[in-house]
């Protein structure tokens, strides 16, 4: 009986962790589907990135690898690049397109970090 308790409490733990991987993907496409066109406007408008500037992330990952897939998540953004990681890993120095944008990258970024350890 303990067995097949353990088993059901494996799978719940899998399914959830499966359930936030997906969520993360998905939330993740949203976003550089959705950043992609802010920065296409931005060009459209004729912006040559003037408004741009360098934001430090500190970040709660434990994890080296997720501090790597996080880093890489990042730059992966359209109007973002990570550009630096602090030598105890706790702060990312991520250049922005638009530091007008700060706070709402900071939000967005607070979120795909929390599904990010929540799904591995």
């Amino acid at each position: 009986m303990l067995l097949a308790a353990i088993k059901s409490l494996i799978s719940f733990k899998s399914i959830r962790k499966l359930f936030y991987l997906l969520y993360l993907f998905l939330y993740f496409c949203y976003k550089i589907i959705e950043s992609g066109w802010a920065v296409g406007w931005m060009i459209l408008k004729g912006s040559r990135g003037e408004s741009g500037g360098i934001v430090e992330y500190q970040t709660k990952v434990q994890k080296s690898w997720h501090l790597v897939i996080l880093f890489n998540m990042l730059s992966m953004t359209p109007g973002s690049l990570s550009v630096d990681l602090s030598d105890n890993g706790s702060t990312i120095d991520v250049h922005l397109l638009n530091l007008n944008e700060e706070q709402q990258f900071i939000r967005v970024t607070q979120k795909i970090e929390s599904l990010l350890m929540k799904a591995l």
